[in-house]
Order: C-alpha cells, then structure tokens, then sequence
C-alpha cells in the first residue's frame, strides 16, 4: 500500500511530519481525491498540543508507492538536514520512484511559493516539482 507523507516547518522552529497509508495510485491522485485532509490532521494535532499552525512557507509531501519508498522517505525526515545521512535518504527516495511536490496549506503559502520568496526553510521544505 502506499504511503503520503505531509512536512511541514513552523515558525516556532519545530517540524512536523504526518503519514497515512492510501489506495491512490499516484500523488496527484491522492492531492485530488484527499485535498487539504492531511493538513487538516496536521492543524488539529498542533492544536491539541497548543503548539502554533502557522509555517515558515510551503510544506513538503512526499508519496511513496511502496514499503521500499516509505522507508526512504521516513528515513530522510529523520536525518539531520545537511547531513551525509540525508543526501544518501535522498537518492533512495529518488531510486524508489518517491514523488516530491510543495504543499499549499493557505493563500499566503501559495503567494510565496508562486513569487519565489521562500525564506529560512530547511533544505526539505524547498523540495520543488514533482518526481
């Protein structure tokens, strides 16, 4: 089965990562079927523990058709950004076929990733295109 995952940064300096297993078969099938539903986990669970919603610029998903990409990918978001450990995370993603795309969760995230204007985001939220 396969496997979204949502990364987010946040202005307080925390990162958040949320997965679910789904039957789409592609992201784009997913981000069409399922929009905002992963967001919205995300919102409620930062709530709950009265932490902010509001992040430092688009957020990050990752889709993973398999086990084999899943792994990759929760092994990316738990290495250290800038690390030899994430740049090898990496090209598993990549050898595994994850897909890679911003995530929009407000008109204001939207803008800036539209204008270019990201600003103090870690190397995995400025994850850009698909593939």
């Amino acid at each position: 089965m396969a496997v979204v995952t949502l990364l987010s940064d946040f202005v307080d300096g925390t990162s958040m990562a949320l997965a679910e297993d789904t039957d789409a078969a592609d992201l784009n099938a997913f981000m069409t079927a399922n929009q905002g539903r992963l967001w919205a986990s995300v919102q409620h669970r930062r709530r709950q523990r009265q932490q902010t919603i509001e992040r430092r610029g688009p957020g990050t998903v990752y889709f993973a058709a398999d086990a084999t990409g899943a792994a990759a990918v929760e092994r990316y978001i738990s290495s250290e950004t800038g690390s030899a450990d994430e740049a090898t995370a990496m090209r598993a993603m990549q050898a595994a076929g994850v897909e890679i795309a911003p995530h929009v969760g407000a008109d204001r995230e939207r803008d800036v990733l539209l204008n270019g204007r990201l600003r103090d985001l870690t190397a995995q939220a400025k994850a850009e295109g698909f593939g």
